[in-house]
């Protein structure tokens, strides 16, 4: 399984990896990004900020997942950068406290950005990030699978019960092909995925402030959740199980090979590489009952200090993120962005017959992973040893319960080390 959250302090010696893609000219700046989701909006979006600015040209640098965070922790170590970068929460207080940084001034934007998103990259009054928008945590369904297999397709609501059994049926051969119900393979709790689910469950976080200091809290809850979405694979046998196939979760929906596939928002350009695809959006599940508190990553662009076209970053950034044109773009792709009920027509108008309006109904009740430790100079370490104790129970190697004490045991100590990043 890919690790979800990056150890960046280790790779503070990789300043080379960056040599041939930086800016030379004052006029030129560069924009790394790992999601190639969203390159052909990135484009999109770049084209339309240079004819605007045309003293400002943009260079694209698209960095595969597993090599982004080793490229961009070069810049910890005082080499030279990219101008604008994609930060993600796990990994903004590490770089913020290390200086790695530069403070942002988003102008007459600010006023339009919503400020839940706002907060996480807020430290000691001054910003470091300009959120790019909710990219909310979604069930994705095959609605030609559904109707084969006589499951009904939900459109208002529905329970975890309910999803359970229509991964059952949905789990068959077809032919020599075997059809899953669901992914629960990537959806350990320590990530969006699943700890979806844990909030929907009631799950109040899996680090918790004690005296003057902090502690995991993998609770009952924590447990329960682990346990229903291991059972998905082991009991229920509607995931596929570790080495089971060749494909991920996303290549076998794509392939009309999967029934119910929980991912981003975001995947909604994946998609559009099979145009026979009956793909759509179904409501976010309850978990015994309760309303849904799906997750929402909150991205941020943020400028390095070691960038040394500051002006023309934040010019980009500033653009990239607050101006109605940009928004309007984002939008018309299928995607949210910050200010997305503002901007509701043209989303929608961009996934029609998708039951889009789901996603946008879960965002009022939608929650920040983590939100309330953000600020630990050491997340990224803490959140990298439950994934790696989880692992082993999500492939196979460990029971639940030795894994969720493994990693109880060495979360505690790293937090015995943390430290606050400012307010």
């Amino acid at each position: 399984m890919r690790p979800i959250h990056a150890l960046t302090a280790k790779a503070f010696t990789l300043t080379a990896l960056l040599s041939g893609t930086l800016a030379s000219a004052a006029t030129s700046i560069t924009y790394g990004t790992w999601d190639e989701t969203r390159q052909a909006t990135d484009k999109a979006l770049i084209a339309a900020f240079e004819k605007t600015h045309p003293d400002i040209k943009v260079t694209y640098n698209l960095v595969p997942w597993d090599v982004y965070w080793e490229k961009s922790a070069a810049m910890v170590a005082g080499g030279r950068t990219f101008d604008v970068l994609w930060m993600n929460l796990d990994n903004f207080p590490f770089y913020q406290s290390q200086g790695a940084l530069a403070p942002i001034d988003l102008g007459e934007g600010r006023a339009r950005m919503p400020a839940k998103l706002i907060a996480p990259y807020r430290v000691n009054g001054q910003i470091y990030g300009a959120p790019l928008g909710p990219q909310a945590v979604t069930f994705y369904i095959n609605k030609a699978l559904f109707a084969e297999r006589g499951v009904k397709i939900p459109t208002d609501a529905w329970s975890w019960n309910e999803v359970v059994a229509a991964a059952k049926k949905l789990t068959f051969k077809k032919g020599n092909q075997q059809i899953f119900g669901i992914n629960a393979g990537d959806m350990q709790t320590d990530v969006e995925y699943g700890m979806s689910l844990y909030y929907s469950q009631g799950g109040k976080g899996i680090i918790r402030k004690a005296g003057g200091g902090y502690v995991p809290a993998l609770d009952a809850t924590f447990a329960k959740t682990s346990q229903q979405l291991l059972d998905l694979i082991y009991k229920d046998k509607v995931a596929p199980p570790p080495g089971g196939t060749r494909r991920q979760g996303y290549q076998l929906f794509l392939a009309g090979q999967m029934g119910i596939y929980v991912e981003g928002s975001w995947s909604v350009g994946t998609w559009t590489q099979n145009p026979e695809l009956p793909w759509a959006f179904a409501p976010f599940p309850s978990m015994d009952g309760a309303p849904p508190r799906p997750v929402y990553s909150a991205h941020a662009l943020v400028i390095p200090t070691a960038s040394t076209q500051k002006a023309s970053a934040q010019m980009f950034l500033t653009w990239m993120t607050t101006s109605p044109e940009a928004e309007l773009i984002v939008a018309k792709a299928g995607l949210l962005p910050p200010q997305a009920e503002q901007y509701r027509a043209a989303y929608l108008g961009a996934l029609k017959n998708r039951n889009a309006q789901t996603v946008l109904a879960q965002l009022p009740r939608s929650v920040i992973i983590n939100d309330d430790v953000r600020k630990l100079s050491n997340l990224p370490e803490v959140l990298n040893v439950l994934n790696q104790q989880l692992n082993l129970a999500w492939t196979g190697n460990t029971t639940l319960p030795n894994a969720i004490d493994a990693a109880s045991k060495a979360m505690a100590g790293l937090l015995k080390q943390s430290k606050v990043i400012g307010k």
